[in-house]
């Protein structure tokens, strides 16, 4: 295993013990080291030389490695149904340092920094001390004492927490304590820069996901222990005009009279392995490529498809200067190398989960120096697939292929192929771009030359699943996303290297050129994803520069799906459970498309700026787009889309709940017309731009003629308007309401909820509202008893608001 040898390949030149005192007490408890380390002891030598004596094993660790940066990345690596192995656990900084007769095993942080050449530095070393983990006896020296032998098997034994699940876990499961009987170490491996060790862990488990009755868990854990580079890269400094993830750290050592933060982007080290030719514009080779390897687990139809996905990006690392930049091949079989493991952390491996999970992810492992990205493991679940199925059925209409399920494999395979590469992007360090599909105009995406060079988006980033805007005629035959302008951009300016640049600060001038380049092109420009909508030009799942032509054309081909729906999954002697997915995926999409419309009203354009580059960064959506898309919501979501209901699939799929399924689709884009962050917007465009913005009263009121035209035209009102009304006036009444003292509890269902009004000018506008509409229903005639009914109740609770002593 490891390097070929054990103690003896160690020489007398290395470096001695270190000089800390030993008394004479803590020397009698040191034993010979052959008392410690026996002939019975199985070697791996490497990084550190690690010996194994039945359940014990030792850590023969180097006195030169002592006091060095090495990363900890923990995972789970098998599971009693809790998350997937494989997965990331907890990752930290580590140092092994020796104090008196132990070696403790100490965290690092580099969120605040300082060179070590100056007199701060010392400062920022006593306001962020290390924690000491755990605290080592030192059991022996080698011969010539330029080893220490410590016994870690208690480490990996006990609950040490940054070994063990994590806080989650353990509430959702009820964890108890750690059964030291029931836990031990698996094995441990020495590689020439890394350690790997795997243990199982037992606990118990009042709510054990797996056998219940048995209140136990069992993990195995995966530990890699990875010294971090000799020679930290040189950061990159992020900007906003390119999206980035990044690592921040706060500099005290700047010349600056305050702290400076300072913001590095996370990517892999690239270097040319010709610098010459490199400046002479030629590309060449990095002297490291990015290398994936497919997990054996991976389904054999699916791993051309994901290596594809994989190399798509050469062609992004050509604009940087790089061929041959990245690759993704198979794993050494276990008789080429016996040790290959895809828990080893100087793998990166595209990880199969066998989970019911629709989704795929790609995270990233870094050197918090420096933003150096190490390793990444992409998770891939079973279930993708269906997702992936579902989008292509309900999106790309205009291809017939997409008519009948299951879709062709070579369809298939490129989706497979689009996802992968999307997700490998995150693993370089991009995050989403949803601006990315806004800079394509509409009729663009209809076009077959236009789709055939740029698919749907100029960024693979995008959520920009399949081509919903084509329509059937069009001759579009390219429906998916691809690497595009904006992901070339993105990596040269990433990832090409600025020769001569000796700091981050000797960059900047070639960055900001570089990045200036998205003033004179709108497709590379960059916009981050939104968990609530500001930006209506950088929202998930919406293609074009118009979302209302886009939606208007989707909804047309929505149309189409509903027609062919039953027929695309039928199937002699089959349930309807294909089906019932199907009409999931229509729906769901006809709601993604209303919403990216209800989005507009209180919208405010996002384009990234700094100085030296002219206008605002925030301009509020023009009055008349807003009014535009409140009519369009008037027409294709508050009147009842009852297309949606084809009694040919409701009548095999649901007793009921159907009807109440279209009605809360209603309610959901209309809640979200009027939602508190939007009304808080319009209010503050109004007092900046009294002349020309669209106000919060007039869009109050724009909802509710849309809602509530029964009123005027004296016609009965059925049930779906009736629950449109409803939900319309209690949205008003929430707004005059005081939030209650456990509205704060959760703070995911809070940032979902938007921002309190109580305290604010919509209080008063929607009571203002209110009012005036329960004249209106005061003053409303209709024959119609249970129009009249519903009437009736409507003021009731609309009085009951207003004066609460009318209850």
């Amino acid at each position: 295993m490891g390097l070929v040898g054990g103690c003896a390949s160690l020489n007398s030149s290395q470096q001695g013990a270190s000089s800390a005192p030993q008394s004479d007490a803590s020397a009698k408890k040191i034993k010979a080291y052959e008392k410690v380390i026996t002939k019975e002891a199985v070697t791996d030598s490497g990084l550190f030389i690690v010996h194994r004596l039945e359940e014990k094993v030792f850590f023969e660790i180097p006195v030169k490695t002592l006091n060095t940066d090495f990363l900890l990345v923990s995972r789970i690596a098998k599971t009693p149904q809790m998350g997937y192995g494989g997965e990331e656990n907890n990752t930290y900084v580590v140092r092994w340092e020796r104090k008196f007769d132990k070696v403790l095993l100490r965290t690092v942080s580099f969120e605040n920094v300082a060179s070590d050449t100056l007199p701060i530095s010392r400062a920022v070393k006593a306001s962020n001390f290390e924690e000491i983990i755990r605290a080592f006896s030192i059991q022996a020296f080698n011969q010539d004492s330029s080893t220490i032998v410590i016994d870690i098997t208690d480490i990996f034994v006990t609950d040490v927490s940054i070994f063990t699940p994590g806080r989650d876990a353990r509430q959702q499961y009820k964890m108890g304590g750690l059964d030291k009987d029931r836990s031990y170490i698996e094995f441990v491996k020495s590689f020439p820069t890394n350690v790997e060790i795997e243990n199982v862990i037992t606990y118990s488990a009042d709510n054990a996901p797996q056998n219940p009755s048995a209140r136990t868990m069992s993990f195995t854990m995966h530990h890699s222990m990875v010294r971090l580079p000799e020679k930290p890269m040189m950061p990159r400094l992020a900007d906003p005009r390119v999206g980035f993830f990044s690592l921040y750290q706060t500099d005290y050592g700047r010349t600056e009279p305050e702290a400076v933060g300072r913001q590095y982007i996370l990517r892999w080290r690239l270097e040319p392995t010709d610098t010459a030719a490199f400046m002479r514009g030629e590309l060449v080779d990095p002297i490291k490529p990015i290398t994936w390897y497919i997990d054996p687990a991976t389904p054999v139809q699916y791993r051309k498809w994901l290596k594809q996905g994989v190399e798509y990006w050469n062609v992004a690392f050509e604009a940087a200067g790089f061929k041959n930049a990245i690759r993704c091949i198979d794993p050494p079989t276990p008789q080429e190398d016996p040790d290959w493991s895809p828990e080893d952390a100087r793998y990166s491996v595209i990880r199969y989960y066998p989970s019911p999970v629709e989704n795929a992810y790609g995270p990233n492992i870094h050197d918090p120096r420096t933003g150096e990205i190490l390793e990444s493991d992409i998770g891939w679940f079973h279930n993708i697939i269906k997702t992936l199925t579902g989008w292509y059925f309900s999106q790309a209409v205009a291809d017939p292929r997409s008519h009948k399920l299951p879709i062709p494999e070579d369809l298939l395979g490129e989706f497979v192929a689009y996802v992968a590469a999307h997700e490998v992007g995150h693993t370089l360090g991009f995050p989403h771009n949803m601006k990315a599909s806004s800079s394509v105009p509409v009729d663009s995406l209809r076009s077959p030359t236009f789709t055939s060079k740029f698919g749907t988006t100029p960024s693979i980033m995008d959520y920009a699943r399949a081509n919903y805007v084509a329509q059937p005629g069009d001759g579009v035959t390219h429906f998916l996303p691809r690497i595009g302008p904006y992901d070339l951009h993105a990596t040269r300016w990433g990832y090409r290297p600025i020769i001569g640049a000796k700091t981050p600060d000797e960059e900047r001038d070639t960055l900001h050129a570089w990045a200036r380049a998205s003033e004179r092109d709108p497709m590379l420009r960059f916009g981050s994803q939104q968990w609530q909508t500001i930006d209506p030009t950088s929202q998930m799942e919406d293609l074009g520069d118009d979302a209302i032509k886009s939606s208007a054309l989707g909804i047309a081909n929505l149309r189409r799906a509903m027609g062919y729906a039953y027929d695309a999954v039928a199937k002699d002697g089959e349930q309807y459970w294909r089906l019932a997915d199907v009409y999931d995926d229509i729906i769901g999409q006809y709601q993604r498309e209303m919403h990216h419309v209800a989005n507009i009203p209180g919208g405010v354009v996002i384009e990234r700026k700094v100085f030296g580059v002219a206008g605002p960064q925030y301009v509020p959506v023009s009055k008349e787009r807003q009014k535009l898309a409140v009519d369009f919501l008037s027409q294709n979501v508050f009147t009842t889309p009852t297309w949606l209901l084809d009694e040919r699939l409701v009548s095999v799929l649901s007793v009921s709940g159907s009807v109440q399924r279209v009605a809360d689709a209603q309610t959901s884009v209309m809640r979200n017309v009027m939602s508190n962050d939007k009304l808080l917007r319009l209010i503050d465009q109004q007092t900046r731009f009294i002349a020309t913005s669209y106000t919060a009263p007039e869009l109050l009121t724009d909802v509710e003629k849309s809602i509530f035209s029964e009123v005027t035209a004296k016609s009965p009102v059925d049930f779906y308007r009736r629950n449109l009304q409803r939900a319309f006036v209690q949205n008003l009444i929430d707004k005059t309401t005081p939030p209650s003292a456990s509205s704060s509890d959760n703070p995911f269902a809070m940032m979902m909820r938007g921002p309190s009004v109580y305290s604010s000018d919509v209080r008063a506008i929607s009571r203002a509202q209110l009012s005036s509409l329960l004249k209106r229903l005061k003053g409303a005639n209709t024959a119609d008893a249970v129009t009249r009914a519903h009437y009736e109740d409507l003021a009731l609770q609309i009085s009951r608001a207003l004066d609460p002593s009318n209850g």
